[in-house]
Parts: C-alpha cells; sequence; structure tokens
C-alpha cells in the first residue's frame, strides 16, 4: 500500500507542472503550473538551467525587477489529443525589456525564441504589443517550455494559452477598448483646450497636458508605441516609460494648484509645490536613464513618490469639499476612484501586487474616470467663473450706467448756463424797465416773454430727455426709432456742437415696441465714441453719418463716420469689456456694453467695420 502511494505521488509531483490540453481547449493560465528559479548572477545558461532541480512553485508570479538578476520560469504542455493542437502563448504583461523562450520536446531541443520590447519587433513571427508566440503542439508529445526574464521594469512570468478563436477574440477587444480610451481622451482633451483659448483659465491647460501625459504613459507600459514600429531606438522608447509616468505625476500634483488655487501661505500649497518638484526631480532622473538603463532600478525609491502623491490627491479633494471650493465634489470621486483602481493597477505593473484576469484595463478605467471626473469638476469651475463674469458685467454696467448719468448731467449744466444766463439777464432788463422806463413796459415784455419762453422750453426739453433716456431700463416702451435718435443726438449736442462736428441724417420713420433705454443707450456708446475719434483724429470737415432703414421684418441702423476707421489689429477685440482705444480716457466698457444690449435686449446684432473715410456700425434687429 505504502510502495502505490509513493509511486501516486511520484506520477503527481512528476506532472504538476504539466498542463494537458485537448481539441476543446481554450484558455489556459499558467500561474498553476510554472515553478520559478532566481539566477543572482545572471550568468547561468539553458544549457545549466535544465541540470538545475531546486525549481521552486511560488504563489507569485509578479516580481520587482533586480540588477544583476535573472529569473526563469519553466512548465510543461501535453497534447494529449489525437490531433495537432495551434495555441497562442502570451505573456500578460508587456514591456518586460527581454524574454528568452526555450522549447524542448521530448526532452530535445526544438527551438529559440527571443521576445520583449528590446527586441526588434519585425523579428517577431507575431508582431503584437505583448510577448507572444504560438506553437502546435503534436498529439501525445510532451513540451518543456523554459523563460528567462531579463528587466530593469517589473517581470510578470504567467502566459495566458489560447486557442486561435480565443487569441482573436481577445485582441479585437483589447484593440476596441483602447480605442475608445483613446478617443476619450483625445475628444476631453481637444475641449478643454478650446475653453483654455476661450477662457485663458490655466487649469484646463494643465488638465490637457496631464491628460495627454496620462495617455501616452499608458501607451507605452502597454506597448503600443513598440507595436507601431516607428523606428524610434528601443532604449528611449522603453525608458519613456519612466518619464512620462511622473511627468504625468506632476502635473495631476499642478492641477489642483491652479484648480482649487489654496492660499501661497498655507500648508497645502506648500506641500503640494514640493510634492510637483519631486516628481520632476524623478523625471530628470529617469531622463538619465536613456544613457544608462541602471538609473531604472532607482524603482524601489521612486515609488514612495508615488505612493505619497495619490492619497495626497484625495486629501486635497477632502480639503476642497471642506471649503466648498467651486467643482470639489467631483474632483473628489475622480481622486477615489482614482485612488481604488489606479493604485491597485500601479501596484501590479510595478510589481508589488499579483494581476487579475484584464487587469490590463484597470489603469486606463481608472485614468478615464478621473479624466471624466475633472472635467465635469472643470465644467462646475466654468459655471462659476461665468457666474462672477456676469456679476462683473452687470457691476461694469452698472458703473458704465452711473458714469453716463454723470457725463450727461455735467453736459446739462453746460447746456443749462446759456439759457439761464439770458433767462436771467432778460429778467433783469424786465426790472431795470420797471423801474426807468416803465412807458416802454409793456413793449419789452410783449417782445421778452417769447424769448423767456423759448428759455424754459429747452430746459424743460432736456430734462426730459435726460428723464426718458434713464428712466425704465428694463421696461418695454412703444417709440419712434427716430425720434430716441434725435433725443440721443440733443443730449450729446454740446459735445457736437464743440467739436464742430455735422451730423448727416437719412432716417425712415419705423415706430417700434422694446427696449427704449436700452437702444438709446447703444446708439449714444457709438456715437460718443465717433465724437471722440473725430476730435482726436480729424482736424476739420467732421461727420457723422446716420441712416436708419426698414429691411424685410429687421431695422437696419448704421452709423458711419470720416474719422479714419478702426485699426485691423483692433476688430478682434473691439467688443472685449476691457478694451480701450482712448488710453487712460476709456473704460472699454461702452462698446462691450453695447454689444451685450444688442444681442440680449433687442436680438439683434452688431459689427464694426471701415469704409472708405472712417468706421462703419451696424445694429440689425427685429421689428
Amino acid at each position: 500500500m505504502r510502495i502505490l502511494l509513493l509511486i501516486l505521488f511520484y506520477i503527481s509531483y512528476s506532472f504538476s507542472s504539466t498542463i494537458f490540453v485537448k481539441i476543446d481547449t481554450k484558455n489556459i493560465d499558467t500561474k498553476s503550473y510554472q515553478k520559478i528559479y532566481f539566477d543572482n548572477t545572471s550568468r547561468l545558461t539553458i544549457g545549466d538551467i535544465v541540470k538545475i532541480d531546486n525549481f521552486k512553485k511560488i504563489e507569485g508570479t509578479n516580481f520587482k525587477a533586480h540588477k544583476n538578476r535573472t529569473i526563469w520560469a519553466k512548465f510543461a504542455i501535453k497534447n494529449i489529443d489525437v490531433i495537432q493542437k495551434k495555441l497562442f502563448f502570451e505573456n500578460i504583461k508587456p514591456g518586460i525589456d527581454k524574454i528568452d523562450v526555450y522549447i524542448f520536446k521530448n526532452k530535445k531541443p526544438l527551438r529559440k525564441i527571443e521576445l520583449g520590447d528590446l527586441r526588434d519587433i519585425n523579428n517577431r513571427a507575431l508582431q503584437v504589443r505583448k510577448s507572444t508566440f504560438s506553437l502546435k503542439l503534436e498529439p501525445k508529445a510532451l513540451y518543456e517550455i523554459y523563460t528567462k526574464y531579463d528587466s530593469t521594469s517589473s517581470i510578470n512570468t504567467s502566459w495566458n494559452i489560447l486557442d486561435i478563436k480565443s487569441f482573436v477574440k481577445s485582441q479585437t477587444l483589447e484593440s476596441i477598448a483602447w480605442g475608445i480610451f483613446i478617443g476619450i481622451v483625445v475628444t476631453l482633451v481637444l475641449y478643454n483646450l478650446i475653453v483654455f483659448f476661450t477662457m485663458k483659465e490655466i487649469s484646463f491647460l494643465i488638465y490637457s497636458f496631464m491628460s495627454c501625459f496620462f495617455a501616452i504613459y499608458q501607451l507605452l507600459v502597454n506597448g503600443f508605441f513598440y507595436h507601431l514600429n516607428l523606428g524610434i531606438d528601443l532604449n528611449i522608447l522603453t525608458n519613456s516609460s519612466w518619464t512620462f509616468g511622473y511627468l504625468a505625476q506632476a502635473f495631476i500634483v499642478l492641477f489642483p494648484l491652479a484648480f482649487f488655487k489654496p492660499k501661497k501661505n498655507s500648508f497645502i500649497f506648500w506641500y503640494l509645490v514640493t510634492l510637483f518638484f519631486i516628481n520632476i526631480a524623478c523625471v530628470g532622473l529617469y531622463s538619465l536613464g536613456y544613457e544608462n538603463p541602471d538609473y531604472r532600478y532607482y524603482t524601489k525609491y521612486t515609488d514612495l513618490v508615488t505612493f505619497m502623491t495619490i492619497p495626497t490627491l484625495v486629501i486635497v479633494s477632502i480639503w476642497a469639499v471642506k471649503n466648498k471650493l467651486a467643482g470639489s465634489s467631483f474632483y473628489l470621486l475622480g481622486q477615489v476612484s482614482y485612488l481604488t483602481l489606479v493604485f491597485f493597477g500601479l501596484f501590479v505593473t510595478i510589481g508589488y501586487i499579483e494581476p487579475i484576469k484584464n487587469s490590463w484595463a484597470i489603469i486606463p478605467l481608472g485614468i478615464i474616470l478621473d479624466i471624466i471626473f475633472l472635467s465635469l469638476a472643470l465644467y462646475m469651475k466654468i459655471k462659476k467663473v461665468e457666474q462672477e463674469r456676469l456679476q462683473n458685467e452687470q457691476l461694469l454696467i452698472s458703473q458704465s450706467r452711473f458714469s453716463s448719468i454723470g457725463q450727461n448731467i455735467a453736459d446739462l449744466t453746460h447746456q443749462w448756463k446759456t439759457p439761464i444766463a439770458q433767462l436771467g439777464s432778460q429778467i433783469a432788463l424786465l426790472k431795470a424797465t420797471y423801474h426807468l422806463d416803465r412807458q416802454n413796459l409793456e413793449k419789452s415784455v410783449i417782445e421778452t416773454l417769447p424769448k423767456m419762453d423759448e428759455g424754459v422750453k429747452f430746459l424743460n426739453e432736456t430734462m426730459n430727455d435726460i428723464y426718458n433716456y434713464y428712466s425704465s431700463p428694463l421696461q418695454k416702451d412703444n417709440f419712434n426709432i427716430a425720434d430716441e435718435i434725435e433725443v440721443v443726438i440733443r443730449l450729446l449736442k454740446d459735445k457736437i456742437t464743440q467739436n464742430h462736428i455735422e451730423i448727416v441724417k437719412e432716417f425712415e420713420d419705423i415706430p417700434y415696441y422694446g427696449h427704449k433705454n436700452c437702444f438709446a443707450n447703444s446708439i449714444m456708446s457709438i456715437l460718443e465714441n465717433s465724437i471722440y475719434q473725430l476730435a482726436n483724429y480729424k482736424e476739420k470737415n467732421r461727420k457723422i453719418f446716420l441712416t436708419i432703414k426698414n429691411i424685410d421684418k429687421q431695422i437696419l441702423v448704421v452709423i458711419e463716420d470720416n474719422a479714419g476707421g478702426i485699426k485691423t489689429n483692433d476688430f478682434d477685440k473691439l467688443f472685449n469689456i476691457d478694451f480701450s482705444s482712448k488710453k487712460n480716457k476709456g473704460s472699454g466698457i461702452g462698446l462691450a456694453l453695447t454689444k451685450r444690449l444688442v444681442q440680449t435686449k433687442l436680438k439683434g446684432t452688431i459689427n464694426a467695420s471701415n469704409g472708405k473715410q472712417g468706421a462703419i456700425f451696424k445694429i440689425l434687429f427685429p421689428k
């Protein structure tokens, strides 16, 4: 009985590392069948290895790289069917520097296959991302496979064994998944770049760089650039995964600095700044690896930087949520998902924990979730910026309104000086006539009263113009377009007269129901700009041409001057809220406010161009 048990134990032990396959075998992982041997001299050859008996069964398959140490693994596979079986052997980790595969058939050397990302892909039979080879298993034949691993990155000794259908399916699904990953990243990067160039908010640019560096890092470590066979030196390609990895980390630390803008004297600010420069220092360290690959073995030290960086982002996001900063909730969700998935994926990549099925998808999934949540955080930031912009714009509109009131009151007092002085002199004349020449009093009254009446009417009209101009700014009224422009001209009469400007009118009689005050403000703003340009850049023959036309169901108002026109470089910023061609004499609010009023209140458009003599402003809005 004991002899039988010993025989069974020997048979079990002998075949414990043997994989048995038959016609319906589709997918097998070698993890449970392989044995490992560590060559701490890196000098043993396959001739030495086949003589070694102390290969050990080790639970793990993921190993950190060590200088001057190679790893050997072996397993056996036997086709127990009666027909030939073709299988594909795929190492689950791309990015291993060198893999030498030695195949023995029935104890005799069959062939050697050289794989790994430091070997020319053109020399491979199967030119795919991962180290892969195929083998036709003859019926009843026993194949022993020894693999030698030498790499500056982590090493995984596990192989997926697939039939042709499973192999094609696996390659197709991975290609689709990576295509989706790249598509999402590119779309979000382009979107945020557009937002950056529109809003000039630096956090959108940092986000774009961060996403690009993360994507490049993932494509590097997953063998995409190697697979593309771009003709880049393989050592440069391999080392770039280190530099781009830490560059991505540096930008992910930089992002909350730009996004949340912590105070410069706060602990969060200085901690993030310090962490950023530490990551940049790691980029510098691994840049030396382009010349000397041994620098890549420093990962056992620089991994600590990664372990510090990722939890820090969660801490920062909690701080941001606590302080109720815009977008902080989405940022927290992004960092938690990133921490959970990327921490696991990163530990697998650098060799600290064992991979699981489809573990290649974990880091890309974490990055996609992080990028999506960060995009939502940026969207919330846009909303806040837009709200602040609208508030600032309202303040500027109010400022412009008060400034306009002050200016018009100043103009009004200047216009009133003459009629008030005339009224005073006329009253003095009547008093003198009453006291000194009573027989001519009646004649003086008859001659003087009409003049006094005209003066009072003028004062009343200008007062009504001011009242109508500033009353009910948001109320809609029935008014005549030409009449309202005449009101504006009367308000600006003093400036027009002082600067010897001729107003040339071509008006059609057009009634309109809408925001009278907004329309008048828009016309006044453009006229004031024309008056300024004529006064400062035209010595004589100063003219402003005003045209009102009824075009189908729309009203066209054209204001043209002969002051020489607008500078070509100024067209793009003409309606910006902070642009002014008046140097220190203008706030830049006028035309920006005009555009806003035309678009929002009149539901129309305004554009500027240069004519033969000067600038032309056209306002077009529906009746």
